[in-house]
């Protein structure tokens, strides 16, 4: 459950910390409040899409921070923790969310640097958030068949793995068939061109991924050897002058300099100096003549690195850019010919394992759907309960089988949750509902069974009262608190039923002060109730006989429960 919320420059809000309780808590307060706002700042501790124009006008950034009790989500979220490197020392869990107008928005868990990924996967264990059109997995046909498996008992979910172990085997072999029944010329087409650059990359014998780089080296002396030898020579000439080389100028003054000694011993480390120059020159000259002894210039050794140079840059053209990557290449290519030529694309010996594969998957489906049939019967019966006491007696539940065309990875079964929600109405999708009273009603029904086995500690609803008033409104907040004995509720209403059915209530309310924009929370107090929830149905006339209706819907709701 989420025990405390923390937001700081967050879009009204400059600073704020709410805790929660257990059960079901109320947000009520003026439209504008900051209701919603308090739901937005949940959403982004789940991996909502944080965006700039969230930050308080004039702030750098902005900081929404939750502190959850995991309970029953303890051992899943300790996994996911483990799975990605996250801290966890116990029963609770800290997620921030930063967000800034320069820079990178920020995501820690326990304190540590995550992705919005993870958070997104660690959020589904923690919070489902519900707003006032928000249809999400109820009204998503393609995931209704998730809902009626979440529900089943445990015997599904081991037949559903052991269908999906063969149902991906199946995947990858029916791909690889329709591969393999691809037109027969362009396989062909395929395994020439393999050929061609098998033999190229086979003939061009590479084996050290640097040879490029080394050849280079040699080619650029081979082919400046002449320029190499002018400069040598040109040295050497310098050097070696009988009058005017630099052998004998350093001579000159490698004497003047032991002469400055005979003055004065402060000379001694610059003769010194000079004389390890002279002697420094001396073996380089020496090491020149050296390495020039050891070039030669090989025309044909010169012809055989140019036409090597341009073999591997005519590779790396075609299948580098780098000569490492050109053999990798190569060995892709053996592979895949090798597939082509030991019949690993059988296609007969492929159809075998299909067949087989089929076979298993028909008759686990045909165990998923019996299991699914019976869980659907127990749910329509129990969905119809839960719309009587909505006050949608008269409704029509049912859960529609049909049948898929081709193994999926939930089986055969197609299944779509249908209503009439009023007399002499046809069956019809829960999307296709107009009314948004009745859509309301259907999604908390529903919420209200699988609540039990949704993995979340808390739900909040986002004013999913709008549009309906009076007993039903009533039958709504019974409904949300009867599902928050087993979950944390958070709802936002400005119905007054709703808010008396709540176990607490915390009031929502905007400040002005010195021209800027404030919001506030604080729990109300068993008076302050009675005349928060007057003033929701009397208006800002509140009465002793207003606040006296406020006292009776409270007490009326104590009976109920």
């Amino acid at each position: 459950m989420l025990v405390e919320l923390d937001i700081k420059n967050f879009a009204i809000i400059k600073a704020l910390k709410i805790r929660f309780q257990e059960k079901m808590t109320v947000l009520i307060g003026e439209t504008g409040a900051g209701k919603s706002i308090l739901i937005d700042a949940v959403s982004l501790l789940m991996g909502g899409r944080g965006q700039k124009e969230m930050i308080r006008s004039g702030e750098d950034k902005a900081l929404v921070t939750g502190l959850f009790d995991l309970g029953e989500q303890a051992k899943q979220i300790s996994l996911l923790c483990d799975e990605y490197g996250l801290p966890h020392d116990d029963n609770q869990l800290v997620i921030s969310r930063e967000l800034a107008t320069k820079g990178r928005n920020i995501v820690r868990i326990n304190g540590q640097l995550t992705t919005i990924n993870v958070l997104r996967e660690v959020g589904n264990y923690l919070v489902d958030i519900h707003g006032q059109n928000d249809q999400q997995i109820l009204m998503n046909q393609d995931r209704q068949i998730d809902l009626v498996d979440n529900y089943a008992p445990s015997d599904l979910k081991e037949e559903l793995s052991a269908y999906q172990d063969n149902y991906y085997k199946w995947k990858k072999l029916t791909d690889q068939l329709h591969h393999l029944r691809q037109d027969a010329q362009e396989l062909a087409q395929r395994q020439d061109i393999l050929q061609f650059q098998n033999d190229e990359l086979e003939a061009a014998n590479l084996s050290d991924p640097k040879e490029d780089e080394k050849l280079e080296d040699e080619f650029n002396e081979l082919n400046n050897y002449q320029k190499i030898a002018d400069a040598v020579h040109y040295f050497v000439q310098l050097y070696d002058d009988d009058e005017h080389g630099i052998e004998t100028l350093l001579g000159d003054a490698q004497s003047a300099a032991g002469d400055l000694t005979e003055f004065s011993n402060k000379f001694n480390d610059f003769a010194k100096t000079v004389d390890d120059g002279v002697y420094a020159l001396s073996d380089a000259r020496s090491e020149l003549s050296s390495l020039m002894d050891q070039m030669d210039f090989d025309e044909e050794r010169f012809q055989e690195v140019t036409n090597r140079l341009d073999l591997l840059n005519s590779l790396k053209k075609k299948y580098g850019p780098s000569l490492e990557e050109v053999l990798k290449f190569y060995q892709n290519v053996q592979k895949e010919l090798a597939q082509f030529e030991s019949g690993g694309l059988d296609e007969e010996e492929i159809q075998k394992k299909i067949s087989l594969l089929e076979s298993k998957m028909t008759k686990q489906a045909e165990k998923l759907h019996f299991i699914r049939e019976q869980v659907a019967h127990k749910l329509e019966g129990q969905i119809k309960q839960e719309l009587a006491d909505l006050y949608m007696e008269k409704a029509r539940f049912a859960i529609n089988f049909d049948q898929t065309k081709t193994f999926t990875p939930k089986g055969t079964d197609e299944i779509a949750f249908l209503i009439a929600p009023n007399p002499g109405e046809d069956l019809m999708p829960l999307v296709k509902i107009v009314s948004g009273g009745e859509q309301s009603r259907l999604i908390l029904a529903l919420k209200a069974i699988f609540s039990r086995v949704e993995p979340v500690g808390t739900m909040i609803f986002d004013e999913i009262d709008t549009g309906v008033s009076g007993r039903v409104s009533a039958a709504i907040g019974q409904k949300m608190h009867s599902i928050g004995q087993d979950k944390q509720v958070i709802t936002i209403t400005h119905s007054p039923q709703v808010a008396a059915a709540g176990d607490q209530r915390y009031l929502v309310a905007k400040e002005v002060k010195g021209g800027a924009t404030f919001t506030q929370v604080k729990p109300l107090a068993q008076d302050e109730t009675v005349t928060a929830i007057a003033q929701m149905m009397a208006g800002s006339n509140i009465t002793t006989a207003a606040k006296q209706n406020a006292i009776d819907l409270i007490n009326s709701f104590n009976k109920r429960t």
